[in-house]
């Protein structure tokens, strides 16, 4: 080491003073200390408490649907056209959720009603899909005569 005994000596009683510890310490947090174990129900309710309610949010599924779309061009051998939808609503509220169960005849007549006057070569388009969510959100908010949809996720959207 050094040369020097005392010095040597000092050395060696903090290096052996700084191992004990450590294993010490190790000997405590693998055979002494036990952690409580987790209580899930107290853990999610802390969770849900320490969230505003807002953040999270609340969907409605609108089941699939099939709506015939009518053809731009009258000609006599252009084709039916369908497009079967399934969407996902997000509601500004979680009370609305009821409401719209009670109303989705209503919703479902806003579906059919707004697609069906959309022609195929449109909702294919990105800018069409958002024009059809847009129209959607505006008549079913006025429809429930007041904002109820904030937004909507398209989970199956396929024009045939």
């Amino acid at each position: 080491m050094t040369g020097k005994k005392l010095i040597d000596m000092i050395l060696l009683g903090v290096m052996m003073l700084a191992t004990l510890a450590v294993v010490g310490l190790f000997y405590y947090t693998e055979k002494m200390y036990k952690k409580p174990p987790i209580d899930e129900n107290a853990e999610k309710t802390a969770l849900l408490n320490s969230v505003d309610a807002k953040a999270i949010p609340t969907f409605f599924k609108v089941d699939k649907m099939t709506v015939s779309l009518v053809p731009r061009n009258e000609a006599a051998n252009s084709r039916m056209r369908w497009l079967e939808i399934e969407m996902h609503l997000v509601l500004f509220d979680a009370a609305d959720n009821e409401l719209m169960k009670a109303s989705l005849p209503i919703v479902q007549d806003r579906i059919i009603d707004i697609t069906s006057k959309m022609g195929p070569d449109e909702l294919n388009s990105l800018s069409g899909k958002i024009l059809l969510e847009d129209r959607l959100k505006r008549e079913i908010n006025k429809a429930m005569k007041k904002p109820v949809v904030k937004n909507i996720f398209f989970a199956s959207f396929i024009v045939q």
